[in-house]
């Protein structure tokens, strides 16, 4: 039975990735402005979820794993959506809750030099309550529809707004909005916490939702939210018992440089064989677990990231086409190379000799980061990013630039 559950975890496979300022129709913001945002620079034919086209047929049993972990599982997830949460993540709003029980945290950066992260759990079980919440930007919608995710967000740029409604139209995309005149309101189910106003907290910082809530939503709207996997999803990593990165250098600490406000920093912890999360100079901390938060795979996605040029400072993450980047596991870490073709595709992740790379069982941090952004690891710069491809940067800077000026 161990031998047969051991195959079964080294063929497990599952993640993505996805990102890129695009376009739907809407014009709400979460602070209630209006403007007008321009269209992201990965906008193509097809590209925002439409079901052409199944998944292949991997050989995998889904059935008995976590399909975001790789971790063995006596429920079927195979065919159930994950909840993806816009976690607040700015100094002041923190600590966040829950966000030590993310399968997978994507970090990437917003305007002004911060940024958002989102949390994405197959299963809610176990977790009172998510915080706090905070607005999307089209790149993390893209996240979510990578994963074929549900939304839950506190509203949104014009661009993330456009672009939810664009694919709610076509039935691709589920979401669960604070907002009352936002995507699939669910205003009265999310609260705003008194011990936070108590504390001196401001209010973008009290936004919180209880778990039990969010299921309550999803039961009485099954008109409005898809709980099963649509036919368009593909996984395409696998998770394996020992992912150590065979040709790897030591990799003890690791800290990334967003920006100049933001990094984070991933230590090596042999006891437990998991990296322990830091920003701002201190532990990452789950308030209503009261535990660090601690990943066994850091992934560090290398790109372009360009002004749009609006009046909030917002940005553009390209993700589509090809680059470079970082892979870190049991304390070592190795060169890697993704490709991504669509945004509802997962990535393709490759080491220097070209083999995909296999993840390990458990909890995966992925950064997406300004290629031109110093990482450093144990002291040293490491630097892995050539020029990305897959699209004409001068030519989509310029129609970015042209469309905000309308």
């Amino acid at each position: 039975m161990k031998r047969f559950l051991s195959l079964l975890l080294a063929l497990a496979m599952a993640f993505c990735l996805i990102a890129c300022d695009s376009s739907s129709n809407a014009s709400h913001t979460v602070d209630g402005s209006s403007t007008s945002a321009p269209a992201g620079p990965d906008e193509s034919k097809g590209d925002s979820g439409d079901e052409s086209g199944e998944a292949e047929d991997d050989g995998i049993d889904w059935t008995v794993i976590n399909p975001l972990t790789g971790e063995p599982s006596d429920k079927d997830y195979s065919d159930v959506k994950p909840i993806a949460v816009m976690l607040n993540n700015v100094k002041a709003a923190l600590p966040q809750s829950g966000n030590s029980q993310a399968d997978i945290l994507y970090e990437v950066p917003e305007e002004g030099g911060a940024t958002r992260i989102m949390g994405l759990f197959q299963d809610l079980d176990g977790i009172e309550e998510l915080g706090s919440i905070r607005s999307t930007r089209p790149y993390y919608v893209r996240l979510a529809l990578s994963n074929d995710a549900i939304l839950v967000h506190a509203g949104g740029s014009p661009g993330a707004y456009r672009l939810i409604q664009e694919m709610i139209k076509k039935d691709t995309f589920d979401d669960m909005d604070f907002l009352e005149n936002g995507t699939n309101s669910a205003y009265n189910y999310y609260y705003r916490k008194p011990e936070r106003f108590s504390a001196g907290y401001a209010s973008e910082h009290t936004l919180f939702i209880k778990t039990a809530k969010i299921k309550e939503y999803f039961e009485n709207n099954p008109d409005k939210i898809k709980l099963d996997h649509r036919k368009y999803l593909r996984r395409t990593h696998k998770f394996v018992e020992d992912a150590t990165p065979a040709n790897g250098a030591e990799a003890n600490s690791i800290n990334v440089s967003f920006s100049g406000y933001k990094s984070t920093t991933f230590d090596y912890d042999e006891d437990s064989g998991k990296y322990l999360v830091s920003e701002f100079d201190a532990p990452y901390m789950d308030e209503q677990a009261g535990e660090q938060v601690s990943v066994e795979n850091v992934i560090i996605i290398q790109t372009t990231i360009e002004p749009l040029h609006d009046r909030k400072g917002r940005v553009a993450v390209y993700l589509t086409g090809e680059g470079d980047g970082f892979f870190a596991c049991n304390g070592k870490m190795e060169k890697i190379h993704w490709e991504k073709k669509k945004a509802r595709y997962t990535y393709t992740i490759t080491d220097e000799n070209g083999d995909v790379v296999d993840l390990g069982i458990g909890k995966s941090f992925v950064c997406v980061l300004d290629k031109a952004r110093p990482i450093t690891v144990d002291g040293e710069e490491a630097n892995a990013s050539v020029e990305q491809g897959g699209f004409d940067l001068a030519t989509d800077t310029q129609e970015l630039a042209d469309e905000d000026a309308e």
